[in-house]
This record gives structure tokens, sequence and C-alpha cells, in this order.
């Protein structure tokens, strides 16, 4: 890898939100025992019980952590994005991994080797960070155990599109385009619904003017509606 990339790359995470609390001595030190590593659509990070030996931060790209329901099925309750880290729970803890992980599109990681990690938890910035990194995954998976036990599909279908909007939004005159391309199968592995129960729901929002289709996008034609839908209160960041 040229030392432009790796410039790129530690530039792109060095001023991801996540990191914004490190000082420079500390990120330099976090930077300097990793590499990188690129990953295709569709290729496997990891499997749940296999042993963890790096710390994980995603350039770019997405992540889906999944589980396999006792029918088969894949339950992604988490999808992770540029700045998002992965294996620092169970790195701590001296654990496996509890999940399986994949690389939703081209994805870049830079791996942090464990005895690197070892290294600069002992700093107290690191060792802040960590904890901040805990307590945003903690309220991850509160929520998604929230909208599985107490919320209707209806519900966790509306909070996924108040989600993608968030973060791929894109104000047109019509409404607010999600742009970016994501099957319905997709959406129902997101919140552990099945593609037709996620189908008619969305032909529902459409007879009902919330939602449109342009050019195999959707497009949110009433976002107050979806948002009261959603009752997002309690998880918006």
């Amino acid at each position: 890898m040229t030392s432009n990339l790796i410039s790129k790359i530690n530039n792109d995470i060095r001023h991801s939100a996540w990191f914004d609390d490190l000082d420079d001595d500390t990120y330099s030190r976090l930077v300097s025992g990793s590499a990188s590593r690129l990953y295709r659509d569709g290729q496997t990070l990891f499997f749940s019980g296999q042993a963890c030996d790096a710390l994980s931060i995603i350039v770019s790209g997405c992540v889906h952590l999944y589980f396999i329901s006792e029918d088969g099925h894949e339950v992604i309750f988490a999808e992770l994005g540029a700045g998002d880290v992965l294996g620092d729970v169970e790195l701590t803890l001296g654990c496996t991994h509890f999940a399986n992980a994949v690389a939703a599109g081209e994805t870049r990681v830079m791996v942090v080797r464990r005895s690197a990690f070892s290294e600069i938890t002992r700093m107290p910035q690191m060792s802040a960070f960590l904890m901040k990194t805990f307590a945003r995954k903690l309220r991850k998976t509160m929520a998604f155990a929230e909208g599985m036990a107490l919320h209707t599909l209806q519900t966790r279908l509306a909070r996924l599109l108040v989600d993608l909007a968030r973060l791929h939004g894109r104000s047109t005159a019509e409404g607010l385009l999600i742009d970016r391309a994501i099957s319905q199968e997709r959406m129902g592995q997101l919140i552990n619904a099945s593609r037709p129960r996620v189908n008619a729901q969305l032909q529902a929002w459409k007879g009902d003017g919330v939602l449109g289709m342009r050019r195999g996008r959707l497009i949110i034609l009433d976002y107050r509606s979806l948002k009261i839908m959603s009752r997002e209160g309690a998880t918006d960041n």
C-alpha cells in the first residue's frame, strides 16, 4: 500500500467524529500499530465464536453484524459505517466474537493488532474513548432489543427508513430521497421481518402517500408522518 493511501486513510479516520477527543499523540500511537484491509461486498470479516485478535476501525463502506436464527435466516442487529469500531468489546473482555460480520459493499478497515491495542488502552484518553464506544454500542443494542420486544413491524420499518434518511437522505422537490439502493429482503433482515411483510407495508405507505419510488430509490413524501410512526424520540442521537 502506498504512503499516499496510508496518509489518506489516516486522515479520513482522524476526522471521524469518533476520534475527535483523542489528542495527536494518542491517535498517532493508535495508527502506528495498524494495517489496512479491503473487503469485497459480501466478504466475511469474522464469524461468531472465532477468536478475536485485533481491533478493526471502519475507514469506508459498511459492515453488518448479524446472527443466524434457528430457521437459518440472517438477523442483522447492527449496521456500522465509517469511524465505527469492531472487536473492542471482545479484546477488552478477552472473549471470542459474539456475532458474525460481513461487508455490505466494498469496505476498508484499519486493523490494530492485539499488542498495540493492549499498549494504548493504558493511556487515559484511549480508555475514555473505549468507554464511549461501549456506551454507544449498548444504546444501539438496547434500541434494537426494544424494537424487537415492544414494537410492531410498522414502527420498526419506519425507524429503519428514518435512519436511512438521516444517513443517506437528499432533499428533492418531491421529498426526501434515500440515495442508497437497499432491497426489501435486506430491510427485512435489518428489522427481523419477512420480505413479503416488508413489501406489504411499503405498498400501504405508497398508497397513503407517505412513500414513493424514483429510479429504484425510495423517496419519503411525508417525513413527518413517518417520524411519528417510528415513535423514535427515545432513540434520537
